[in-house]
């Protein structure tokens, strides 16, 4: 009977001390981190100056066709038919221009921002790979991800800013 209880002992507490180690789960305020980084107050700039570069253009384009649109329409009455075609053909060459135009805006701010938020992802992920390894968690997920998070569980975005210097 010793045997059995020593053996039973023997088997259990490996077990028993995986299951504590399977304890340690932490979770980041992913969100948190991002906007507390300096580079990600740099991007966001540089996004804003871009997006009012763009919306800048976008307004000459529309000047230009709202004067177009008024003269045309002032004059519509007295032109000839020829040259009432080739004023509306000149009005929807500016309006299909500034349609293309605002088409490559958008795309070239979506890959500005994939460009400029790669180097903080990449950051970001290896604070986090770090502190990981430094604290034995077997996982660190994202808060967000998560319905409920029990009171107990451990908030590792402290320990990631630290790490990160913030």
């Amino acid at each position: 009977m010793l045997k059995k209880f020593l053996l039973f002992a023997l088997v259990a507490l490996p077990a028993i001390s995986f299951a504590q180690e399977s304890q340690k789960i932490a979770y980041v305020n992913y969100g948190d981190v991002i906007v507390a980084m300096p580079e990600y107050k740099q991007m966001t700039d540089s996004l804003k100056r871009s997006e009012a570069e763009f919306q800048a253009e976008l307004k000459v384009l529309s000047d230009e066709y709202s004067k177009k649109l008024s003269d045309y329409i002032a004059q519509r009455d007295s032109l000839n038919q020829s040259i009432k075609t080739r004023r509306e053909q000149e009005l929807d060459e500016i309006r299909q221009r500034a349609d293309n135009f605002q088409q490559y805006a958008v795309q070239k701010q979506d890959e500005l921002q994939q460009t400029m938020s790669a180097p903080i992802q990449t950051k970001l992920q290896k604070a986090i790979d770090d502190v990981g390894r430094e604290n034995n968690f077997l996982y660190i997920a994202n808060s967000q991800a998560f319905l409920y998070i029990s009171p107990s569980a451990t908030d590792a975005t402290p320990l990631i800013k630290r790490k990160l210097g913030l």
